[in-house]
């Protein structure tokens, strides 16, 4: 997810850096929502109710879910036109990265390995999102791959990088629209009420650079 005309430094980043770590470029789709101040206050609350009762939960998962920034819902808007291109290319899986993602560089072969594990599932985490990695994790970034069950029910560390089924799009495809959440919690919501299997990919695969200071945040606009 990456807008070219706002983020133009992620952009060129991003198409030099996906080929480099074997991404076939006709695979990349480049989506994006409104940006933050395109975003007018008719579509902030057709899309975005912090009052809303969805599967039983009145409140909040998060400080956020009242008062969510403009950048935040364009966020949300985003993830949720990338469903829906997903969902039309008719694959199994979908791969949904960030601007701001590095992969290491056996990203691939690394992700080959997720895919030969017969371990049943509509989410992996293939970050290191809030600096969490699961318990019993080898402490090694260079150790062979395996996947873990999270530790809690909040799975979504981060949105940075996400290896998600086809089934479980189609289930957010129908609920996700109105929100009450920033994306990483709003996932949260949805996957605990859809009772998605979640797992955590280690040694992660992608580094998310707002997180390690190696791109700057455009929330706070």
């Amino acid at each position: 997810m990456c807008n070219p005309e706002h983020e133009p430094i992620r952009y060129q980043l991003l198409l030099k850096h996906l080929p480099e770590r074997g991404i076939p470029m006709e695979k990349v789709h480049w989506v994006h929502g409104p940006w933050g101040s395109e975003i007018s206050s008719e579509l902030y609350f057709h899309v975005y109710d912090p009052f809303r009762t969805r599967f039983g939960n009145k409140t909040g998962l998060s400080f956020k879910s009242a008062a969510l920034l403009k950048g935040e819902v364009s966020l949300n808007l985003a993830f949720y036109k990338a469903i829906s291109m997903a969902l039309a290319a008719g694959d199994e899986y979908a791969l949904f990265f960030e601007s701001d993602v590095f992969l290491r560089e056996d990203f691939l072969s690394r992700l080959k390995d997720v895919l030969s594990f017969e371990k049943p599932f509509d989410y992996i985490s293939l970050g290191e999102g809030c600096s969490t990695r699961p318990p019993g994790h080898a402490p090694s970034y260079f150790g062979p791959t395996a996947l873990y069950d999270p530790p809690h029910s909040y799975v979504f560390r981060c949105t940075d990088s996400m290896l998600i089924r086809r089934s479980f799009l189609e289930k957010l495809s129908h609920t996700l629209i109105p929100f009450r959440e920033c994306l990483d919690w709003e996932l949260n919501l949805q996957m605990m009420a859809h009772r998605g299997k979640s797992l955590w990919a280690d040694p992660p695969l992608v580094e998310p650079g707002s997180g390690r200071g190696r791109a700057l945040s455009y929330l706070p606009s």
